[in-house]
Order: C-alpha cells, then structure tokens, then sequence
C-alpha cells in the first residue's frame, strides 16, 4: 500500500465522503433511501479491496468506471442543479479520474518509494 499514496489518499476520500452523505441523507430524508446508499458504500468497498489486493487493473478500471458513470448519471438527476449536486458530480468525475492515473499523477509530482 506504500507503492500507491495517490491511490489509497483518493480511495481514503471517497469512503470519507460517501460516509459523511450517507449520515447527510438520512438525517434529511431518513431510512427511506438507505438501502440504496449501503449498496453504493458495499459495491465501492468490493472494488476497493479488489483494486488493494490485486495487481490487476481490472478492479481499477471498474472502479474507475463506477465513478465516472455515477457523475454522468448525476448530471441529469433532479438535484445537478443544486450546488452540492453539481460539486458531487465534479468530485465523481475528477475522482474517477485521478484513481485511474494514479500512477502518472505520483510520476510527475515524483513520489518515489521509501521504505
């Protein structure tokens, strides 16, 4: 896990974040769209260990591809107009993104190995 700080520092932030609007969710709609949130949070935890404990860029690429299909979808939702909607679209965009060059990412601001 040392060998991938951009990836485990994106990876970190997308839990945080889909944590912090699960809580956000229930507190203002509340348990009715909570089947649906923890499926989201089971699917990217599934991904996520797939991408941590396999070399292969499959889970990276369906990780990746999660991502960037939850943005597009979020773009004609009812709530993209709302400015959370529209930063949580951004997020999952550019989220998506920097998962999947985490290597380039780490190569030009040269994070090189340690330990």
């Amino acid at each position: 896990m040392k060998d991938r700080p951009v990836l485990i520092s994106a990876i970190i932030l997308t839990i945080i974040i889909e944590i912090i609007l699960m809580i956000l969710v229930y507190n203002k709609i509340g348990s009715e769209r909570l089947p649906t949130q923890i499926g989201r949070l089971t699917i990217q935890l599934i991904l996520i260990f797939w991408v941590l404990s396999s070399k292969s860029n499959v889970g990276l690429f369906l990780l990746t591809a999660y991502h960037i299909v939850t943005g597009l979808f979020g773009m004609y939702s009812k709530g993209s107009v709302e400015l959370l909607g529209q930063i949580l679209i951004g997020f999952h965009l550019l989220i998506g993104l920097v998962i999947y060059f985490h290597d380039w990412i780490e190569n030009k601001i040269e994070i090189k190995n340690v330990g």
